[in-house]
């Protein structure tokens, strides 16, 4: 999944929520990042394996701790996605963008 420009389109990420019913929901997050810097660009291009395990990581502990009937906190989400992006590329100036986040 390519992007144009300075966008990069990351594959959706999606975790477990468990129900106390046993049933279990989905949150599922689409996102990209916006990388302006060409030399950071390519970095993440290449990290892209790194990155996708790390950005689903965030969204499967997010989901973990999802209280049955609660929505996410998206500013705590795109703080622990953007501490993950930043560390994985190991500096900031990839801004992750979230497109949508669902719960089903």
């Amino acid at each position: 999944s390519g992007g144009k420009g300075t966008y990069l389109t990351m594959p959706p990420a999606t975790g477990v929520i468990p129900r106390r019913d046993g049933r279990r929901s989905t949150l599922t997050v689409e996102m990209g990042l916006n990388v302006p810097d060409p030399d950071l660009r390519a970095r993440a291009e290449l990290s892209r394996p790194r990155l996708n395990a790390a950005l689903n990581e965030v969204v499967r502990n997010t989901a973990r701790s999802l209280l049955p009937g609660r929505a996410p906190d998206l500013d705590l989400l795109t703080r622990s996605l953007q501490g993950a992006t930043d560390r994985v590329l190991g500096r900031a100036g990839a801004v992750v963008l979230l497109g949508s986040v669902i719960v089903l």
